[in-house]
């Protein structure tokens, strides 16, 4: 089952129009994945499970890196490359020009998207509201980043534990990067003030992941806003 609530859409003219927005029940990290794989009746060790996922992981990486794309039944990975060539001459040039690899769902993933079940949820239960986000490099509300500047966000209960790596402010970038914000200077439910991480050109998504107190389930918040670096 598959949670999701309605969201003005700022896109359109029309003042009632909405856009729909998942409420994930938490997020699954590597780890998580190999204890699901050994669980009670598969047979499967830990260590097993590791020693696949490890393998999976050099295999896929080692020929991308050869010039293959990645075509699974999970999903599919190929090449792309941004930035912008001045004629017919031109070649690559790190300074101009990035390589990325982009991610697709596979056949498997398209059959779980059409079977899903979704629940329509009250918006307030949430729990996370982003107003704002401020880069103070720039100096005002604004849709750009500064890689390395001093970012604000305002709104209602973003406080986090920012010692859990699974809670945070977090940047996922259009190929499903995630950046994890590993400096803040203000935590409060009100207010985030942190350091932009390192990021390479291209859009991003922000997201706040937090426990609210009292609670053991992991909320994601979503700034409604596409934040870029030029």
């Amino acid at each position: 089952m598959i949670e999701y609530y309605l969201h003005l859409n700022a896109l359109t003219d029309a003042p009632d129009d909405c856009i729909a927005k998942p409420s994930p029940i938490g997020v699954l990290t590597r780890e998580d994945l190999i204890k699901e794989c050994c669980a009670e009746g598969t047979g499967i060790t830990p260590y097993e499970a590791e020693s696949m996922f490890k393998r999976i992981e050099t295999v896929v990486t080692e020929n991308l890196e050869k010039g293959y794309s990645i075509n699974t039944p999970l999903l599919n990975i190929s090449p792309s490359i941004t930035g912008v060539f001045t004629n017919w001459d031109d070649s690559f040039d790190g300074s101009r020009h990035k390589l990325r690899f982009k991610s697709s769902p596979g056949v498997l993933l398209k059959a779980v998207a059409d079977s899903s079940k979704l629940h329509k949820i009250d918006r307030k239960k949430t729990i996370i509201d982003i107003y704002s986000f401020t880069d103070h490099s720039i100096g005002q509300e604004t849709n750009s980043l500064l890689p390395n500047g001093v970012g604000e966000l305002k709104g209602k209960r973003l406080k986090m534990d920012t010692s859990d790596e699974n809670q945070g402010i977090f940047l996922i970038a259009e190929d499903g990067t995630e950046y994890r914000v590993a400096v803040y200077v203000t935590n409060t439910d009100s207010t985030q003030i942190f350091q932009i991480p390192e990021l390479t050109a291209g859009n991003y998504e922000l997201q706040v992941r937090c426990i609210a107190k009292n609670n053991k389930k992991l909320t994601i918040g979503y700034y409604d806003k596409t934040l870029s670096v030029k």
